[in-house]
């Protein structure tokens, strides 16, 4: 199988877009690009405006935030996690620097393939906005219990 269609069995595996039809795949993978990173490239870089999500294919990344001008560790993702979709969605800034923890592949997709989904698909909008809030509070938690 080539490094490409396992890619796309990466994506499709996901919880995220288990109910897309042949159409919602369309949609999802027009304009999809992959694109790799060695060790320590930044991926996503926090502040920047944000036209694409991702997802991990291959390798893993770190998620990073500043704090008091220090970057602080919030995750540690591996293949098949989704990063990016907060800018996506909402249209706000990048909210966290994600960076090669290894030499890595991502799948990039546009916002606008993600807006037409969650128009169609109302369990994938509920789920984006489920994860969103999740991350929100992970994060919250985890600068909070830094302080202490």
């Amino acid at each position: 199988m080539s490094d490409q269609k396992q890619y796309i069995k990466i994506v499709l595996k996901n919880f995220m877009f288990r109910e897309l039809k042949n159409d919602g795949f369309k949609i999802l993978f027009k304009n999809a690009v992959i694109r790799t990173y060695k060790l320590g490239d930044v991926i996503i870089k926090e502040g920047d405006s944000g036209d694409r999500f991702s997802m991990i294919v291959d390798g893993s990344v770190t998620v990073s935030t500043l704090k008091d001008g220090i970057p602080t560790e919030l995750a540690h993702l591996k293949v098949g996690a989704i990063i990016g979709e907060v800018a996506a969605l909402t249209g706000a800034k990048r909210t966290a620097t994600i960076t090669a923890s290894e030499d890595s592949k991502v799948i990039f997709f546009h916002k606008d393939a993600l807006i037409e989904l969650t128009k169609r698909y109302d369990s994938l909008k509920e789920r984006f906005q489920s994860v969103i809030e999740a991350r929100a509070e992970e994060t919250i938690s985890k600068l909070i219990s830094d302080d202490e």
